[in-house]
C-alpha cells in the first residue's frame, strides 16, 4: 500500500509539472529592452551618461539553470553577449556577460517583474565592470515578439 500512495504521489507530481510547463507560460522569446543613460555606450567615447538605447533580448526557457522558468539568454543575437535567466517568484533575473573597455568582462543585469510568461513593462538595469556598478537606471520592456 506505501508503494501505491508513493507512486500515486510522484504521479500527482509529474503531471502537475507538466501542466505548468504546458500551461502558455513560457518566456521563450525576443524582448525588445529600452534602457535610460547605457554607460555600457559611454564606454565606447561618451562623456557622462549614455544615451537612451534600444536592445533585444532573446530567452529559451527550458528550465536549465535551476527554476522553472529558467534558461539562456542573448543581447542583440550576438553570442559573445550571452547569458542566463531565472524568473523567481515575482521576479525575472536576466544577466548577461559582455566585453567592457580594455577587454575586461563586465555584466548586464536586468530585473523587472514577470508573471505568466510576460515580463513586467517597467524594470531596471545595472552595468558591471571590473567589479564596480557603472550605472544603474530604467529598463523598459516590451512585449514577447517586440524585436
Amino acid at each position: 500500500m506505501k508503494t501505491l500512495t508513493t507512486l500515486a504521489a510522484a504521479l500527482l507530481m509529474a503531471v502537475s509539472a507538466g501542466t505548468a510547463m504546458a500551461g502558455g507560460d513560457s518566456y521563450t522569446g525576443n524582448w525588445r529592452v529600452h534602457l535610460t543613460h547605457d554607460v555600457y555606450v559611454t564606454t565606447q567615447g561618451y562623456n557622462g551618461h549614455g544615451p537612451n538605447t534600444t536592445h533585444c533580448l532573446t530567452l529559451t526557457d527550458d528550465g536549465s539553470i535551476g527554476w522553472p522558468h529558467s534558461g539562456y539568454a542573448v543581447l542583440d543575437n550576438n553570442p559573445n553577449t550571452s547569458g542566463q535567466f531565472s524568473v523567481i517568484g515575482p521576479t525575472i533575473l536576466i544577466y548577461i556577460t559582455a566585453q567592457g573597455s580594455n577587454e575586461s568582462i563586465a555584466s548586464y543585469v536586468f530585473s523587472s517583474t514577470a508573471s505568466n510568461g510576460k515580463i513586467g513593462e517597467h524594470g531596471d538595469f545595472d552595468y558591471i565592470e571590473g567589479g564596480y556598478s557603472y550605472d544603474a537606471d530604467k529598463a523598459t520592456f516590451g512585449a514577447n515578439g517586440s524585436c
